[in-house]
């Protein structure tokens, strides 16, 4: 079974998949981190690209899988951003990240544990 703190911690975002190859090479340190501080209570942050920003969030399960649902603020290339998203995984130390932006795109990207 799977808890908020096996998210937690800070992953490598490796693998942008609907963007331009390079896109993560525009930041030094591509990340996502995750804080969990209590049961349920579940807070972190991103940068990758030329966005970065906050994430709120919360363990969200059913009978066949388990996932983080959070929203999300912060900028892209100055812009103001939002939206939410999710965190599931694909395998015990790789985590699949989809970010829904209000009013725009979706996109996915492929972090590893750190």
């Amino acid at each position: 079974m799977i808890r908020e703190s096996n998210f937690a911690g800070k992953w490598k975002v490796i693998e942008a998949m609907d963007m331009v190859d390079d896109y993560l090479s525009l930041t030094p340190d591509p990340h996502l981190k995750i804080e969990v501080n209590g049961k349920n209570e579940v807070t972190g942050s991103y940068l990758f690209g030329v966005q970065d920003g906050s994430i709120d969030a919360q363990l969200e399960q059913d009978k066949e899988s388990q996932r983080l649902l959070f929203s999300f603020e912060g900028s892209d290339e100055g812009d103001e951003v939002s939206g939410f998203g999710t965190a599931s995984f694909e395998s015990a130390d790789t985590l699949l990240l989809r970010m829904h932006y209000h009013m725009g795109n979706t996109y996915s990207f492929r972090c590893i544990r750190m």
